[in-house]
């Protein structure tokens, strides 16, 4: 798999998360990558009270569901979209926020601070490297 092969060798990411790369989810997801897309980083959280999958790309961000038992829920939004990313922390347990330049927000509750602050980190990141290839 090109994702596992490319990301053995990404150290400034600190990848750590490959059993998720073996989950059904994400195989489901990545036939929609396009040349180039390789994945950063993923985590797993919720979002409007359901499990979601958290996978950011060198060129956006997909947010993955079990809709039913067959089949799971895929929302894409290119890194251009978001205008804002914000950590609320309590304790050991933080919450991300995305703020999308339509208006859109949704929030990824229930994350470990370390892997809140890693996942906005990486956010942030691609966003400047999608910035700068434009």
């Amino acid at each position: 798999m090109i994702n596992k092969e490319y990301l053995s060798k990404l150290e400034i990411y600190n990848f750590n998360k490959y059993e998720l790369l073996d989950k059904k989810e994400f195989q489901e997801v990545e036939k929609y990558f396009v040349s180039n897309e390789f994945v950063v980083d993923i985590i797993v959280g919720e979002i409007n009270a359901f499990a979601h999958m958290i996978l950011l790309t060198n060129k956006r961000l997909f947010t993955i569901s079990k809709f039913i038992q067959t089949a799971s829920q895929i929302k894409q939004f290119g890194l251009e979209q978001i205008e804002d990313v914000k950590l609320g922390v309590m304790g050991d347990t933080a919450d991300l926020r995305m703020l999308f330049k339509n208006g859109n927000i949704f929030k990824i509750d229930y994350l470990h601070t370390e892997v809140a602050q890693k996942f906005g980190y990486n956010i942030s990141k691609m966003y400047e490297e999608f910035i700068k290839r434009l």
